[in-house]
């Protein structure tokens, strides 16, 4: 009986692990850039993915830039061939992806650190530890994932009467350095020694949330780590099956589905969904940063990969700017004077509209129309396309460092133009 037992629960785990999606792979993918001149070779770029099967990296916004492309080994001639007929120049940036994706080490075992990337579980531990430790932080659960995922926040906060903060990260799940480098910042909030970042805490809340896509991030660990969007099943069906997934940052109601490229195709990385708010992880988002006062939270800073931008509102215009623009302008500029002394890490600042694409639905911009937070901004992390939303590990840290120092002359500048005021 005992060995008809053993028998059955090794059956029931190996029929478990067969039902387990195995992780992608992408041994000799190449990731090429290509160039796109002009508006006719744009309509003709556009197409490229519907009849060769390719991983577009890029929204599609415009002529005069690059795009970098993902391509396998049964493909990567006749995507060559396109090009060439299109007379689109081109690179190629990377040769192995696989060998790229190997370099971003992820521990499982390891304790929280910023010298390898780590799974959602040793990040939560690490900030159920922090909450423990520190009286001063007050940690809620402010929703959950489709999937039945905590989403969580840590409120730091030594003083009444101080303006707030407030940080997100990894919308997309996709970008690891995202999470990365906003728990490299609250780390740096709680635990360091530095007199300026105590000042930084006594006189200001800090309110983080460190991962808003909990399930897609999981997915990109445990499965595909090309994988931007949240886990929902939207509904729709392609040749491959059901489709999943709505990219949360395209999904916010202020100017919502207004500009994008493939926002309406249900089956691709950008879909911004049937309607605004229709997912559980950002409407949790969302009623937590309302159920603040009004006038509480001053910055509201969302932390994406990659470029090194500062992408100010507005996404869905190229035309059109908000009333404190200018005033918006300067504290942007401060974070990149800050950030560059570190690393020599260039940020380029401006309206996303104009310095990336036009695309509506982004956090920021909710955040500023509709929350009237005055200060509002994504910011775009390493690099600017060496290893693009595969940065090594081994740059966390310089990541975290660069951009602590930006923020520490981001909020400065910030409080000389009154936005704490």
């Amino acid at each position: 009986m005992k060995v008809q037992l053993v028998l059955a629960l090794l059956s029931l785990a190996a029929l478990a692990n067969a039902r387990k999606p195995l992780a992608a792979r992408y041994d000799n993918f190449k990731v090429y850039r290509a160039f796109v001149e002009d508006n006719e070779q744009l309509e003709e770029f556009k197409k490229v993915h519907q009849h060769i099967q390719v991983h577009i990296l890029h929204e599609i916004g415009g002529s005069n830039r690059s795009y970098d492309v993902i391509v396998g080994p049964l493909f990567q001639k006749a995507f060559e061939k396109v090009l060439h007929d299109l007379e689109v120049e081109y690179e190629i940036i990377v040769e192995d992806l696989q060998a790229l994706l190997d370099e971003s080490s992820v521990d499982e075992d390891a304790p929280m650190d910023w010298e390898t990337y780590h799974p959602l579980s040793t990040i939560y531990d690490w900030v159920d530890d922090q909450c423990a430790e520190h009286d001063y932080l007050e940690c809620k659960v402010i929703g959950h994932s489709h999937e039945g995922r905590p989403i969580k926040s840590v409120k730091l906060s030594k003083r009444e009467g101080n303006k707030a903060i407030l940080i997100e990260g990894n919308i997309h799940a996709m970008e690891w350095i995202s999470s990365a480098t906003v728990t490299y910042i609250l780390n740096q909030l709680i635990n360091s020694k530095d007199a300026e970042m105590q000042r930084l805490t006594e006189e200001y809340d800090w309110i983080v949330v460190p991962m808003v896509n909990p399930d897609g991030f999981v997915y990109t660990h445990e499965v595909e780590r090309l994988w931007r969007k949240n886990r929902r099943p939207n509904g729709y069906t392609n040749t491959s099956g059901p489709c999943f997934g709505i990219d949360m940052n395209r999904n916010f109601d202020f100017h919502w589905s207004g500009a994008g490229w493939n926002i309406e195709d249900p089956c691709d990385h950008w879909f911004g969904g049937d309607e605004p708010n229709t997912e559980r992880e950002i409407l949790a988002l969302q009623d937590f940063v309302s159920s603040f006062e009004d006038g509480y939270i001053r910055a509201y800073m969302a932390f994406h990969a990659y470029g090194q931008y500062v992408l100010l509102p507005y996404g869905h215009s190229n035309t059109e700017f908000p009333p404190n623009y200018d005033q918006m302008m300067r504290i942007a500029a401060a974070f990149a004077d800050g950030a560059v002394d570190a690393y020599g890490s260039v940020f380029t600042y401006g309206a996303s509209g104009l310095l990336n694409y036009v695309v509506s639905g982004a956090a920021k911009d909710w955040a500023y129309g509709v929350k009237g937070i005055p200060f509002t901004c994504t910011i775009e992390l390493r690099d600017k396309g060496t290893f693009g939303f595969f940065l090594p590990s081994n740059q966390i840290t310089e990541v975290g460092t660069e951009v602590t120092e930006g923020l520490k002359s981001l909020v400065a500048k910030a409080n000389d133009e009154g936005i704490f005021d």
